[in-house]
C-alpha cells in the first residue's frame, strides 16, 4: 500500500485556494477512498491522477448496480446465459432498498463468470472525472495534484 503525503495534498489546495495550509482541515472520513479536505465550508477532494482513478474505480467496484445492464454483459465479457442473470438480476433487483444485494451479486457473476477488469477499466474510462467528483463538475491541477470542489459542508457532515 502507498503512503499517502496528507500534508502535500493539504498544501496543494491551499496553493489553489490563496489560503495558508492551516485553514485547510483533514477530513477522517474519504469520499471514494480520496483524500477529503474543507476550507471553510467547502469540502474539496485532492489526489494525483492515480489516486483519483484508483477512487473512481473503487467506487465502480462496490457500485456496479450502477451500471446500465448491457453494458455490464457486454464489457464484462459474459456468456449469454450469465449476461441474462445479470439483466433478471437487474430487473428483479434494481429498487433502492435492493442496492447492497444488486451489487454483491453482480460482483459475484462478474468475478466468477466475467472479466472484472475490463468492466471496471471500461466504467473508469467512460465517466468525466470533473462531472464525477465535482459539484462544479470542473477538475482543477495545482502541481501534481487534481482538486475537485464536492459540494458546501463541513467534515462532520461525513466523518463518522
Amino acid at each position: 500500500m502507498k503512503v499517502i503525503n496528507l500534508e502535500a495534498h493539504r498544501q496543494a489546495l491551499a496553493d489553489y485556494l490563496g489560503f495558508e495550509s492551516k485553514e485547510i482541515a483533514f477530513c477522517s472520513a474519504r469520499i471514494n477512498n480520496i483524500t477529503t479536505l474543507q476550507a471553510r465550508d467547502v469540502l474539496y477532494l485532492v489526489g494525483t491522477a492515480e489516486e483519483i482513478e484508483a477512487g473512481i474505480r473503487g467506487y465502480f467496484e462496490h457500485n456496479l448496480g450502477v451500471l446500465d445492464t448491457e453494458f455490464i454483459c457486454s464489457l464484462a465479457r459474459l456468456e449469454p446465459l450469465d449476461a441474462r442473470v445479470v439483466q433478471r438480476l437487474c430487473e428483479l433487483l434494481n429498487e433502492d432498498i435492493a442496492t447492497d444485494l444488486l451489487n454483491d451479486a453482480l460482483l459475484g457473476i462478474v468475478r466468477r463468470c466475467g472479466d472484472q477488469k475490463s468492466l471496471i477499466d471500461a466504467a473508469v474510462a467512460e465517466v468525466n472525472w470533473g462531472e464525477f467528483l465535482a459539484e462544479d463538475g470542473r477538475e482543477s491541477a495545482e502541481g501534481d495534484f487534481l482538486i475537485y470542489r464536492f459540494r458546501k459542508g463541513r467534515c462532520s457532515d461525513i466523518d463518522y
